[in-house]
């Protein structure tokens, strides 16, 4: 890993904590608007595919877990540059969609979908609910993103969405444009999509 890399990551983790410090020491009003109101972040046409396009996972109490999701390596042969990393650590997991707690060793099958043109990606089980102190971490890098959407990377935004149809509310992020990378702080499973406003 080269030093100007070495440096945008440990930007990119200092940033985190002040997300994760803003998120737990403000009430801000939530930013939520229709489905019409957003402009979807899609995948250039020339970008290699994606290895899989949906995955799984075990993810256990008291166990880091992680799962990444890799572009296809070019010519077909081994594997390509991340596109989604989620990870999960020891005591993220909190509650299970009905509402249970989870004990140390407790695990749960963890899936992950990837729209096949946006950067959307839907993770079950949907109601999921995870520690805000220890929240899942959320890594999707968009250097494949079609070039009118990538010269205005500055206006991305992470949204999520409860159910289809329904408003998309926006969560907080940090971004490093050097490395096309967005990361967030989740603390729970729905729909994530990368958009900007109309």
């Amino acid at each position: 890993m080269d030093l100007w890399r070495l440096l945008a990551l440990g930007l990119s983790i200092v940033m985190m904590g002040f997300l994760s410090a803003c998120d737990s020491s403000t009430e801000s009003e939530p930013q939520i608007v229709n489905e019409s109101d957003l402009d979807f972040v899609r995948r250039s046409a020339a970008a290699p595919p994606l290895e899989t396009m949906d995955t799984s996972f075990w993810a256990v109490k008291g166990q880091d877990r992680e799962v990444e999701i890799r572009y296809a390596g070019q010519g077909g042969s081994g594997t390509g540059k991340e596109f989604l990393e989620l990870v999960v650590e020891e005591q993220t997991l909190l509650r299970r969609p009905d509402g249970s707690s989870f004990a140390d060793g407790d695990s749960i099958n963890i899936r992950v979908i990837v729209d096949a043109d946006l950067f959307l990606v839907r993770f079950e089980p949907s109601g999921l609910q995870f520690n805000p102190d220890e929240p899942a971490k959320l890594s999707l890098d968009y250097d494949e993103a079609e070039d009118d959407f990538l010269s205005r990377e500055g206006e991305f935004g992470l949204w999520r969405q409860e159910e289809a149809g329904e408003p998309w509310e926006r969560i907080g992020i940090a971004q490093v444009e050097e490395l096309d990378e967005i990361e967030a702080l989740l603390t729970g499973f729905t729909r994530y999509a990368l958009a900007v406003g109309r």
